[in-house]
């Protein structure tokens, strides 16, 4: 039985914007999380393609020691740099093709534009020195995605799936400046490793108007590679929408999200990993039977890092979808 259209709506809006989050580091490299499948899209009766177009902006210009927000007049006399900021922007385009009502294949592209500036200490003097800048446009890493859906019955309010794929090393990691200076690892558009990912997420139809959907990624490095091995990942989320009308709907979602610390002789273990929490507000329209633009406002709520982080005060997310 096929699911009223105002619900139908609300559930695709609330499953594509289900897991916004971002990532952090010492200087800040950053992007939201979105699972884009075709569970995701509402669209599972039948095979086919389907896209998802999203713009990312995610800058972080605020200081964080732990859960507390500082200014470099606070920074500890041994710090070697003040980090000023890093901008991220990023389109993230997203391919899916459902072979079956239970199985779908995803590829996620990403073109990154970041920006990041800091100014180095003199460790003689302590006052500040050089300012450092990198900025370029590169493709980052790509994604690899398989989903199973569970065989849903007639009528039933309930599904959930399973998706498990890889992360590749696609993205560069040895972009300088032009003064010759490599950026860190965890600046770079990739990290250089390949990551297992699994995931597993859950919609429940409430009412004719409402949608309830849950769900759980687990990210983890494979194996160093040149020093350097990013750490695991986990994010929960929970997202709700309510259909105002066959045309929009309302959203919002709760986002967390653990990072554990980077390891290896080109990271930076005391100044990676942490947790956050964030709400998302946003709003979604349908102006066809197959079409979706939708945007969300991602604020942290809660930001516990380890050691001194750059960390974004709010996140922007601009997309549209469509089924094919």
């Amino acid at each position: 039985m096929m699911t009223p259209f105002p619900i139908r709506a609300a559930a695709m809006a609330a499953l594509v914007a289900l897991s916004a989050s971002a990532a952090q580091a010492s200087c800040g490299a950053a992007s939201c999380n979105l699972l884009n499948d075709r569970f995701a899209l509402g669209t599972w009766d039948h095979a086919g393609w389907s896209v998802d177009l999203r713009l990312e902006s995610v800058v972080q210009d605020q200081l964080r020691r732990g859960s507390q927000n500082i200014s470099p007049d606070d920074l500890p006399e041994d710090e070697e740099a003040v980090e000023r900021h890093t901008r991220n922007l990023n389109l993230v385009t997203t391919l899916d093709y459902a072979v079956s009502p239970q199985w779908a294949f995803s590829l996620r592209l990403p073109l990154l534009q970041r920006d990041h500036a800091h100014d180095l200490i003199d460790e003689g003097s302590g006052e500040l020195g050089a300012h450092e800048r990198w900025r370029y446009n590169r493709v980052g890493d790509v994604q690899a995605l398989v989903r199973w859906q569970a065989p849903a019955a007639s009528g039933d309010d309930l599904a959930w799936a399973l998706t498990g794929g890889l992360k590749l090393p696609t993205g560069s990691r040895s972009v300088a400046n032009g003064d010759g200076s490599v950026a860190e690892r965890s600046l770079q558009p990739g990290s250089g490793t390949t990551d297992l990912i699994v995931g597993a997420s859950a919609r429940f139809v409430l009412g004719l108007a409402d949608a309830l959907n849950l769900q759980a990624t687990w990210t983890g490095a494979l194996a160093e590679r040149d020093g350097y091995k990013p750490g695991q990942r986990l994010d929960l989320s929970a997202g709700w929408a309510h259909a105002m009308s066959p045309l929009w709907s309302l959203l919002l979602q709760a986002n967390w999200s653990q990072r554990g610390r980077d390891h290896g002789v080109e990271a930076e273990p005391a100044l990676s990993g942490g947790h956050t929490l964030n709400l998302s507000p946003g709003v979604s329209l349908s102006p066809g039977h197959d079409d979706m633009v939708y945007a969300l406002l991602q604020v942290p709520v809660s930001q516990q890092v380890n050691g001194i982080q750059l960390v974004p005060r709010t996140s922007l997310a601009l997309g549209w979808t469509r089924a094919f």
